[in-house]
């Protein structure tokens, strides 16, 4: 149990509502926990953060080390552009602040491997919020292809794609490369391949993609991507992380599995509510195993504050290394797509 939240209360702060969605989001789940107060808000934009202040009810301060010196903030959360993740994790690991960084973890890996070695040296959590792992219907296909109910996994489809990126659910520096690191595929795949490293229990040993710009002339970045995957235990797999849902479309965004086994097929779906398995055994056709029925962003922050309390990582949660797994494969993703030729991992980790 960690000794400085003691009677269970914790205080947060959050840091940037660059990544708006999120961080209203996240402040808003921080708003139905009891024991829970969100402390202040810290933004690079005193403007933006005196708005989300007065609309969350709580302080601005137009200084970060104000915020950090607070002793009653034990934790913050992070959704600032990805280039300034390094910088602000840092500053919160050596003020002993516990940390959930918004993905990716950086843009590059030596940013990564610094956000690491500053928590542990800290001895504070970092946590990526990949709430793919969240989904009940996640969990359970992580249970149906440990248990071998499909067999041997042979292949697997994901993808995670988004609206175009001049819609207005978008930041403007999202498609900025040097502040968001890149474009689609950076954006939405690191969301796939952690879930399919959670539900195998494996990892990627090549990447081959694909990347352009399609649907938004005259982006900075990409927009639109495809990436083929080969896993160290044989499962193939391929990821469309792309910008592609139609604006007037229900859905923002949408994420999907498609698990081929030898024995039968798992098959999720955010927008369907429900994960189905087809099995070649007589006596079971189809079974819907999960409904989805949970808000993932409120389970993943509730999740953060348990981890907290008892002050160390604990399942579902994403580590600071899978989030530095999941930017690997989307670094050698680009250099894949930019040579035209597989790139084997591990990516070299001083890029």
């Amino acid at each position: 149990m960690d000794a400085s939240l003691s009677g269970n209360k914790v205080g947060i702060g959050v840091i940037s509502f660059a990544h708006r969605a999120h961080a209203i989001s996240y402040s808003s789940a921080l708003s139905k926990m009891e024991g829970v107060s969100l402390i202040g808000i810290y933004d690079e934009d005193p403007g933006r953060g005196q708005q989300y202040a007065n609309q969350f009810e709580t302080t601005f301060y137009s200084k970060l080390e104000q915020l950090l010196g607070r002793e009653d903030i034990q934790g913050v959360i992070i959704c600032s552009p990805t280039s300034l993740h390094r910088h602000l994790v840092s500053a919160a690991a050596q003020a002993g602040k516990h940390i959930l960084c918004e993905k990716p973890i950086a843009t590059n890996m030596v940013d990564a491997q610094a956000m690491i070695a500053a928590v542990n040296s800290a001895g504070v959590l970092l946590q990526i919020p990949f709430v793919c792992r969240f989904y009940p219907m996640v969990q359970a296909a992580r249970k149906l292809v440990q248990s071998g109910e499909i067999g041997r996994v042979l292949g697997v489809v994901g993808g995670n794609r988004g609206r175009p990126p001049l819609a207005p659910v978008y930041p403007e520096w999202i498609t900025d490369p040097v502040q968001a690191g890149g474009g689609a595929l950076l954006d939405h795949s690191v969301h796939v391949t952690d879930a399919m490293r959670f539900i195998f229990e494996a990892e990627v040993k090549s990447v081959f993609a694909e990347k352009s710009i399609f649907r938004a002339p005259g982006l900075a970045v990409e927009d639109c991507g495809l990436i083929s995957l080969t896993f160290q235990n044989g499962i193939i797999g391929t990821v469309d992380p792309s910008w592609s849902i139609p604006e007037n479309n229900p859905y923002h965004y949408d994420f999907y599995l498609r698990i081929l086994g030898e024995k039968g097929t798992i098959n999720l779906d955010d927008t369907r509510q429900a994960l189905t398995m087809v099995s070649d055994r007589p006596d079971q056709k189809a079974v819907s195993v999960q409904p989805i029925g949970v808000d993932v962003d409120l389970e993943m922050v509730r999740h953060f504050i348990r981890c907290m309390r008892l002050g160390e990582n604990l399942f579902p949660a994403a580590s600071g290394e899978d989030g530095l797994r999941a930017l690997e494969i989307a670094l050698a993703a680009y250099e894949s797509a930019n040579k035209h030729e597989p790139v084997n991992l591990p990516y070299e980790r001083s890029c």
